[in-house]
């Protein structure tokens, strides 16, 4: 411990210290030739601790001395760092050496504290430390886990080290930085490096003289530091290896002192400023000149870190907003602080009325400079999907939406890796807060070929327009256009124990966007022929569908065919000879009706009476739906743990003995490996009144447990499910992720079968329709679209899902040969789109230009929701919407516009009325038939002939669907 000045905090943290629980310790103090209390205190307590605290005077020299002095005094096996102005944990050295002890590790990292002052009292406060956090929980090689060095804190107080690394290191002294200089030497030396989870250490980020909290000469030590770090690195030889990831380093921590060269709080110093900036600029420009392109900083980096980087642009702007900064008055910065908060709050503002623009959908729609102050994402990806063509060799990977990197795509992903797709540019998306865990991830797994894009970020919405090929195990978003060029494989997520699509109660409207990306794929996946007879089914997509299913069986199952992970992931944690099972429940709940609360509550105390019961060589892991599993804390239990997140789910799977599951899909993936499932399914009876299920659980061979201890007592017993396995596990293969992308890739013959949908030859019929309402009308058309001729026709009835969601009941009277396409209707909108709608439907302005325009957006909305597909038959039952109207028209096949909502009283007497119908009336062009009564029809007669509608249907009253397509066949 060196000391030098610090009498304030000296006493709490020599308190700290003889407080620990470890008796064979020795405590090195080096007295750094302080000039206040400091050395009386620590003679005072050297007095009551003879026997293992020893303290050394010496003349001042730095902290890099006393630490250098301290090492050369020190006898024990392990070497502990702790500055005299921060506090311990009572266990931090019992807890760090048991660890190294135990797992012969060279150097243990704990996790610490953030300690602040506060000005009107004496308390402090205590936050944890994140600046640095190791992603791996286990003992680790740095030469194979390269990207962890990148986590690693340049602090030398968070580690206790082996006391031999530093035979030949030491801190550099006269130098501040001094500990960056050597300590990720220090790491690359360490054969193992082991990670405990404990916060033991306790940082105080406030004392006087801080010296990170100001900017004086010793900043500039910071380049000095650095080169030191590279010099030895280069000695060691390890520069080259770990090339990148020093990169990193150097660049975070040259950039984090730009916030005190550019603020006005440091004034009087802009000579050192300057200084500081030509050192960066010369270091950068001779060891990383194109540090900008460092992966790191592209994916991992945090928002702070890419604003301060923003902040680094050529010598002579740096140099000019410096001076700036100097001079610029401390009223006009405090003025333009206080303007940039307002612009932010006007951001947020925004933000939030952009989510809730639905709400205004009248005023947002129809107000063209609302849309020129923020693009939505519909708009821009539009303007790309308009402007730019596809690029041949762009693949784009999205699994769940972003949330993840798992899987189906994962296995993929792994597969890419081969030579053979060096062509392609692989990239996948992420959410903005899961792209750090991510990138460790596929780091871990040496998936280095790949690069990260931020989810909804511009780069992104080009991407999804512009890729050759797109693969997600969800959906893409609502706005998504299918090109013709591109090729689309959906592999879906799970074989379906639950029910989907049509058949979910309550929940008929429901299909939206889903089915709509079912309907664009050129590809759909699945691992058996139960999960492809489902989906075809309940989502409808046997008519219309035009690309090809692969019954390959699912990539991600590979997994399990790989009997050397088992070994060495056991191995890695220390679980070679234990009872290894793993838990993933089904989430409860529905996206509209969240029950997370509820779940976790059951299931905490469903661990406890289990926790009880397991015995010590045994272990459960947990993996629970991301919307719960932050909710549960794990520190109470002994056998239960999370899923390790160094792992990729289904590697880690692979590791275990047995599965614990309850209505999940996971079931039929884990099947595959023929280890033990077990179902526990304590709400059985709760969740089986909500969902329907395609299998009787007491049908499968799986053992069933509703309590604690029947589940106790089927982890003891033996079972199988020969024919489980057989029917839904069959097509997996240890091939599968290979077989799958040299497919979709390289265009290579499948040894699986690869056919499209086989349907009957009938005629396609759409039947758009203005929605639905609980009442007989409703019921009416029901009745009147199920006598229908399914054996001629294939029927789809249309609307938007808004429409029929408060009745989405009565889409269940649709007798099963009657399909539906439910529609998230909402319009991609150009500017020009928006400004022409607006001149045309609500001015009544029409030109050659504004029609087309139009015409151009009902063109892109059809294929947006249907793609290639197309109808022999499309009728506009009572639709009066204008984007739909000019849509329908935009159909090969046949039109029928029906005006039976035509209202002619209305129509005589109400000049709004007239002139809204007026609108569709002198718009006809396109409709091969128009019907209606012939009161109508004589009476808009002209108008017919002037938009040459080819065929009248009058009838006295109303004409009825089956009547209506005779006479059109006829």
């Amino acid at each position: 411990m060196p000391v030098y000045n610090v009498s304030r905090y000296l006493r709490n943290c020599l308190d700290s210290i003889v407080a620990q629980t470890m008796e064979d310790i020795e405590l090195i103090v080096v007295n750094d030739g302080s000039t206040d209390d400091s050395l009386s205190i620590l003679k005072e307590y050297e007095v009551q601790y003879p026997e293992w605290m020893h303290v050394y005077t010496t003349e001042n020299r730095g902290v890099s001395h006393a630490r250098n002095y301290g090492i050369e005094r020190a006898s024990g096996e392990y070497l502990l760092f702790v500055d005299s102005d921060d506090f311990v944990e009572p266990e931090i050295c019992e807890k760090l050496y048991e660890k190294a002890a135990q797992d012969n590790n060279d150097v243990v990292i704990c996790r610490y504290n953030d300690v602040y002052e506060n000005a009107d009292s004496d308390m402090l406060t205590v936050k944890q430390g994140k600046a640095f956090e190791i992603v791996i929980g286990r003992n680790f090689n740095i030469h194979e886990t390269k990207f962890e060095l990148t986590h690693i804190s340049p602090f030398p107080w968070d580690k206790l080290y082996r006391r031999t690394l530093f035979e030949t290191i030491r801190f550099p002294e006269k130098l501040r930085f001094e500990d960056l200089a050597i300590m990720y030497c220090l790491m690359t030396k360490a054969t193992s490096i082991g990670v405990i989870e404990d916060r033991l250490y306790n940082y105080r980020r406030a004392s006087e003289g801080s010296f990170l909290s100001n900017f004086s000469e010793g900043t500039l030590d910071i380049v000095t530091s650095l080169r030191l770090f590279l010099k030895q690195m280069k000695e060691q030889g390890n520069y080259e290896e770990f090339k990148e990831e020093i990169e990193y380093i150097c660049t975070r921590h040259l950039l984090v002192r730009y916030d005190a060269i550019f603020d006005t709080a440091t004034k009087g110093k802009l000579d050192i400023k300057k200084e500081m900036i030509h050192n960066c600029v010369d270091f950068f420009h001779e060891f990383f000149p194109k540090w900008r392109e460092n992966r790191y900083l592209l994916y991992t980096a945090s928002g702070a870190s890419r604003k301060k980087m923003r902040k680094y642009t050529s010598r002579g702007k740096m140099i000019r907003s410096a001076t700036m900064c100097e001079y610029t008055p401390v009223f006009v910065t405090k003025t333009l602080r206080k303007m940039k908060k307002i612009q932010d709050k006007i951001k947020k503002k925004w933000k939030k009325f952009s989510k809730a623009k639905n709400k205004f959908r009248f005023i947002y729609n129809h107000i063209p400079g609302i849309k020129l102050l923020h693009l939505p994402n519909d708009v821009q990806y539009t303007m790309f999907y308009e402007k730019l063509g596809v690029n041949e060799n762009d693949v784009l990977f999205e699994s769940k939406h972003g949330d993840d990197i798992a899987g189906n795509i994962f296995m993929m992903l792994q597969a890419m890796g081969d030579d053979k797709y060096r062509d392609f540019h692989i990239m996948v998306t992420l959410k903005e807060e899961n792209i750090s865990a991510y990138s460790a991830l596929l780091a871990r797994y040496g998936i280095d070929y790949v690069d990260i894009i931020t989810t909804d970020s511009k780069e992104y919405l080009k991407v999804l327009a512009t890729a050759k090929y797109l693969i997600t195990d969800t959906s893409f978003p609502p706005y998504y256009i299918k090109r013709p060029e591109q090729v689309y494989l959906n592999t879906w997520h799970g074989t379906p124990l639950k029910a989907m699509g049509r058949i979910v109660p309550k929940r008929e409207y429901a299909l939206g966007n889903v089915q709509r990306n079912f309907y664009l794929a050129d590809y759909l996946l699945y691992q058996n022929k139960f999960s492809r007879d489902i989906f075809v089914e309940d989502y409808m997509l046997a008519p219309i569908f035009n690309g090809k299913v692969m019954l390959s069986g699912y990539p991600r199952n590979s997994a399990f065919f790989n009997t050397e992970r088992y070994d060495a992931i056991r191995s890695e944690l220390g679980v070679e000879d234990m009872q290894v099972m793993g838990y993933m429940p089904t989430w409860r709940g529905l996206l509209n009706k969240k029950e997370n609360k509820k779940q976790v509550s059951e299931l905490i105390n469903y661990f406890y009476e289990l926790d009880m019961l397991l015995r010590d060589d045994q272990v459960l892991y947990v993996k629970l739906h991301p919307f719960v599993k932050s909710e549960v804390n794990y520190d109470d239990f002994t056998h239960i743990v999370p899923f390790p997140e160094e792992y990729e789910t289904y590697d880690f799977l692979n590791a275990t003995d047995l599965l614990i599951t309850d209505y999940s899909s996971i079931m039929f993936d884990y099947a595959v490996s023929k280890k033990k499932i077990i179902l526990f399914t304590y709400d059985r009876e709760e969740y089986l009144n909500d969902r329907g299920m395609y299998l009787d659980l007491n049908d499968l061979e799986f053992p069933i447990a509703d309590t604690v201890e029947q589940l106790v007592k089927e982890i003891k017993k033996d079972s199988s499910y020969p024919k489980f396995h057989e029917e839904f596990c069959s097509l997996d293969s240890a091939d599968t992720a290979e077989e799958v992308c040299e497919t979709l890739f390289l265009k290579k013959e499948p040894s699986f079968s690869l056919e499209p949908i086989q349907r009957e030859n009938k005629k396609k019929v759409l039947i758009l329709i203005s929605g639905l309402r609980n009442n007989a009308t409703s019921e009416q058309l029901m009745e009147r679209i199920n006598e229908l001729d399914t054996d001629r026709y294939d029927v789809f009835l249309c609307a938007k899902a808004s429409t029929i969601r408060k009745a989405t009941s009565v889409l269940s009277k649709l007798r099963d040969e009657i399909n539906y396409i439910p529609l998230m209707f909402d319009v991609n909108y150009t500017i020009k789109d928006r400004i022409a709608c607006l001149k045309s439907f609500k001015f009544g302005y029409s030109s050659k230009r504004t029609e087309g325009l139009i015409r151009r957006l009902a063109e892109r909305e059809r294929v947006k929701y249907f793609g290639a597909i197309n109808f022999d038959i499309v009728i506009n039952l009572s639709s009066l919407d204008q984007i739909l109207f000019h849509m329908c028209k935009s159909f090969d096949g046949v039109k029928i516009f029906n005006m039976k909502s035509f209202e002619y009283k209305k129509y005589t007497q109400n000049k709004d009325y007239r002139k809204f119908m007026d609108y569709f009336l002198n718009r006809l062009d396109g409709y091969d038939y128009v019907t209606g009564t012939k009161q109508i029809l004589k009476l808009n007669q002209a108008v017919f002939e002037q938009n040459q509608v080819k065929h009248l249907i009058g009838h006295e009253s109303k004409l009825e669907l089956p009547e209506l397509l005779k006479e059109v066949d006829r």
